[in-house]
């Protein structure tokens, strides 16, 4: 049996002494390979040795001995004569590219692997120059090479299967990790993908809609190294300009922005010539960008994110490649915290579905129209973790307490007030529902952190007022206050896991008071907050109390004595909530948060809850008992009697002075 094609590979020629063939000439010579690199220029040659020579010294190896393994020629015949491997690395141009292969099918040796490391352009094409294009396969690098993991391995119409596995051992050989495209498809994967992110960024800015900063802001909050146009002025301008013409070229529905043409145009090109979308100290010289974190919750990431996975389904669909490579690629490749389509289980496939929808009724384009297979997942229901199904399998849980809806999505409870008609007004059986859901997730162990939200279009309304009129005697008002509402106030309060409460609505009275209770909040803009208890001839006990651990007595008293409506961004200026940000995202931020918090220790955690519960205890807690025993007094007064009345009856109360 004869070996494998890859033990076969020695010598390696990589043809480009540029910036990418200096970089994959360095890799194989670190791994042990004889290299040649071959370029026209002597002058070019010389350059990419010292490149080498520094960029060795920067990691910390020996450039010598590595320096050894190089040799340099103009030679074609020199450079092709007995090499095991070709690596083609000169610039996109196609005539050059066929012009090359050509010759090396001329001059290499019939057990040669040539491979092109085009980063768009067919490999079909290129191998359809020389007489054995099942020898010819794609193997596109990252830049920069030698710190880059990945590598696209590109089956070829007729790359024959010994050839592409070659390449992939090859590939781990030198250390990298294979990224596998099994059909030759302009952009392959991973460029597909980074355009359809990076452009609708792009478009963003130009249509005037979002500024460069707050995008780029949004994604690191995400966790994304770097955002788009931070990306694109590392990587270049020029070259992504070059890669969307390319692929828009060869029959791939995308617009180039305008935006992006200029720049290119006016040589803009990032930081290589010091000026793209951020100004750089010189040109090729990199610092880092000065993003302002506090605009991070300005954007919403779906608006990137829905291109992204949209083309991805397209991939899948066409059986490109697999959901474990697409992740791999941008996991590993674009150092991205999690895979595209693990993001995409996370945001939900139906919210993904409905942004590109709006895309595309912005832009009249069909390039936004969602994949069938994201709409025949949404038709079953594989919406991801919050189903428990989407591209990936997820742990979940469902199950009802009351009125009150508990689902475990993977390591977060989601614990939803489910009187949607009522506003989610607290009603006895709520108030016990909440109970048990807190229960449940404080004793599962999987769970991290708690997300507490309403249903519909509201968070809470607050208490119930028909059921509070319906007590009949002060021991029917006490027996709820000391039996059902004073018991689940304590188990939020001593709730071991960080409690998220996500407002996109109403938030009066009781509503308001549990989004004093949670630990950390997100509001939509949308959402009000009020404690209008005064109103019926009432008080609100929690915010007299523990609110005060948020909230200073003058905006304490002027919520409680006024009842007047409090926006979103003055709940967030006054401290009710953490964040006040656009309608949609206040699911995600809820999870980003509860995401962060779960990366701490648990028992940190914990014990952080209980020391600040305890110094709740011993500041205020006989105070929240006198609270209640007054709250029960004025359920069964007359001034009550008159301010549940009138509310229930629509008109102002009248007042005995």
């Amino acid at each position: 049996m004869s070996d494998p094609l890859a033990d076969r590979v020695d010598a390696v020629t990589v043809v480009g002494a540029g910036t990418m063939g200096h970089g994959i000439a360095q890799t194989f010579a670190t791994a042990g390979y004889d290299v040649t690199i071959l370029d026209i220029d002597n002058d070019v040659l010389a350059t990419a040795l010292e490149k080498i020579n520094e960029s060795l010294t920067k990691l910390g190896e020996n450039p010598d001995t590595i320096l050894n393994r190089i040799e340099t020629t103009t030679s074609d015949e020199e450079a092709y004569g007995d090499a095991d491997l070709v690596v083609e690395a000169v610039p996109e141009d196609i005539e050059l590219k066929e012009n090359i292969f050509g010759t090396i099918d001329e001059l290499a040796p019939d057990r040669a692997i040539l491979a092109t490391n085009t980063s768009t352009l067919p490999i079909t094409e290129i191998a359809s120059a020389t007489d054995r294009p099942g020898d010819v396969v794609g193997m596109h690098f990252s830049n920069p090479v030698q710190l880059m993991e990945i590598v696209e391995v590109i089956r070829g119409e007729e790359t024959r299967d010994d050839v592409f596995e070659a390449a992939q051992e090859i590939s781990e050989e030198i250390g990298k990790i294979p990224v596998l495209v099994e059909k030759d498809i302009p952009g392959f994967l991973i460029n597909r993908i980074n355009l359809r992110f990076w452009l609708e960024g792009v478009r963003q800015v130009e249509w005037g809609i979002q500024d460069e900063k707050t995008i780029d802001a949004a994604l690191r909050r995400i966790g994304l190294p770097m955002g788009p146009f931070e990306v694109l002025d590392f990587s270049g301008i020029d070259v992504a300009t070059m890669a969307a013409r390319s692929m828009r070229d060869r029959g791939v529905d995308l617009h180039v922005p305008d935006l992006l043409e200029e720049k290119t145009e006016a040589e803009d090109h990032g930081m290589k010539t010091g000026a793209g979308f951020y100004t750089y100290p010189k040109p090729g010289e990199y610092s880092r960008v000065d993003i302002p974190r506090e605009r991070r919750y300005d954007f919403d990431p779906k608006d990137l994110l829905a291109p992204a996975v949209n083309e991805a389904a397209w991939l899948l669909a066409n059986d490109v490649t697999t959901k474990a490579e697409i992740d791999k690629a941008m996991q590993i490749g674009m150092n991205w915290p999690r895979g595209l389509l693990e993001m995409a289980d996370e945001y939900g496939i139906d919210r993904l579905v409905d942004r590109l929808e709006t895309l595309r009724e912005r832009s009249g384009w069909e390039e936004y129209e969602p994949h069938p297979r994201l709409r025949e997942m949404v038709s079953n229901d594989e919406l991801g973790r919050k189903t428990g199904t989407g591209f990936y399998e997820w742990s979940y849980e469902q199950m009802e307490f009351n009125t009150v809806q508990y689902e475990r999505r993977e390591y977060i409870a989601w614990i939803t007030l489910n009187r949607p008609e009522q506003l989610n007004a607290l009603d006895e059986p709520s108030w016990e529902g909440l109970n048990d859901a807190l229960e449940c997730a404080a004793a599962d162990d999987k769970v991290r952190a708690t997300i507490l939200r309403g249903s519909g279009r509201a968070f809470c309304a607050g208490d119930d007022i028909a059921e509070i009129q319906s007590w009949e005697s002060t021991e029917d008002a006490a027996e709820m206050v000391e039996e059902i509402l004073g018991p689940t106030v304590q188990t939020l309060r001593d709730h071991p896991k960080p409690v998220i409460a996500a407002v996109d609505g109403v938030a009066n009275g009781g509503g308001c008071e549990l989004v004093l209770l949670s630990d950390l909040a997100v509001a939509s803009a949308d959402s009000d907050f009020a404690l209008p208890e005064a109103k019926i001839g009432a008080l609100p006990p929690i915010g007299l109390t523990y609110g005060r651990m948020s909230l200073g007595k003058k905006s304490i008293m002027e919520l409680a004595m006024t009842g007047e409506q409090l926006t979103a961004t003055e709940a967030e200026s006054m401290g009710i909530v953490n964040y006040a940000v656009d309608d949609g995202q206040v699911e995600d931020i809820a999870r980003e948060l509860a995401r962060s918090t779960s990366a701490s220790g648990p028992k940190s955690v914990a014990e952080m809850k209980d020391l600040w519960s305890n110094m709740e205890d011993d500041l205020l807690e006989g105070w929240f008992g006198d609270a209640m025993d007054r709250l029960v007094e004025r359920t069964q007064s007359e001034e009550a009697e008159e301010g549940l009345a009138a509310f229930l009856e629509k008109r102002n109360p009248d007042w005995q002075r």
